[in-house]
């Protein structure tokens, strides 16, 4: 969390407001909010656009382009707030000085975001599946003789190689409407029921269509309503245990008796 779905919902927010803005001044933010000025451009313009679960910000004054990618974590944001204020809001990360009085904010508290100046933040990502669908496919049928492949489904669909933007609640909810046994191995299920792979497409793309998460310590900026997307979203809802990389999975219980994993399931 959060997820691609949320990642692109930033990535709108962060174009709504910056438009026709030009900054001026670039903050690393560090422990106790004091700001540690970092230069790139002496006035610039900015944009944003998601690809999975990363999020790239570029800064750019005519043909000189320089890029942040940021990975939001567990609780990563962004937030548009006069620069007067800007000390107001806690766990802040980075912060963007417009010329005119605004700044831009990336904040977060627990496992929050990280970025880093001129590339990827060292995560190998697979193609996205909601711009790149055709790539995303390759890379996967590709890759099947992979270890990875070996892994049940659920845990597989975490995998930032090939499955770029799919979290913890986007591969509960894609496993639910697949309606498939949830800990058969990945190769297998990709081979029995390629569907899957246009669900990794589908599924994140209604859960930006219902405004995304709101589920744990991400909030949507536009502060929308999410009530037909937590009716859809299969989190919280049926059984759950924690798989072997400790994140917790939910599924029907209908799958309980093929779960590998000795932690106690729960309702």
């Amino acid at each position: 969390m959060p997820e691609l779905a949320e990642l692109k919902i930033m990535s709108d927010y962060i174009n709504q407001n910056v438009k026709e803005k030009t900054f001026n001044k670039s903050f690393h933010v560090l422990k106790g909010n004091n700001p540690e000025q970092f230069q790139l451009l002496n006035e610039f313009k900015v944009d944003a656009e998601s690809f999975g679960k990363e999020l790239i910000i570029r800064f750019y004054n005519g043909s000189e382009i320089h890029k942040i990618s940021v990975f939001m974590g567990m609780s990563g944001n962004w937030k548009w707030v006069l620069t007067d204020n800007w000390n107001e809001t806690k766990f802040i990360r980075m912060r963007l000085d417009t010329t005119d009085g605004y700044s831009l904010l990336l904040y977060g508290s627990y496992m929050g975001p990280k970025y880093r100046i001129g590339g990827f933040t060292g995560v190998k990502r697979g193609p996205d599946p909601t711009k790149d669908f055709s790539g995303f496919y390759e890379n996967i049928k590709s890759s099947l003789s992979k270890k990875t492949f070996d892994k049940p489904i659920c845990e597989a669909l975490l995998d930032q190689k090939y499955f770029n933007g799919i979290g913890n609640y986007l591969r509960s909810t894609i496993l639910y409407y697949l309606d498939v046994n949830p800990f058969e191995d990945a190769r297998t299920i990709i081979k029995s029921y390629p569907e899957i792979l246009d669900m990794c497409r589908d599924i994140p793309i209604k859960a930006y269509h219902l405004n995304g998460g709101q589920l744990a310590d991400w909030k949507n900026p536009f502060d929308t309503d999410y009530e037909e997307f937590q009716k859809w979203v299969y989190y919280k809802k049926g059984l759950s245990c924690k798989d072997n990389t400790g994140r917790t999975f939910w599924f029907d219980e209908k799958w309980m008796d093929f779960c590998p994993y000795k932690t106690i399931l729960k309702k």
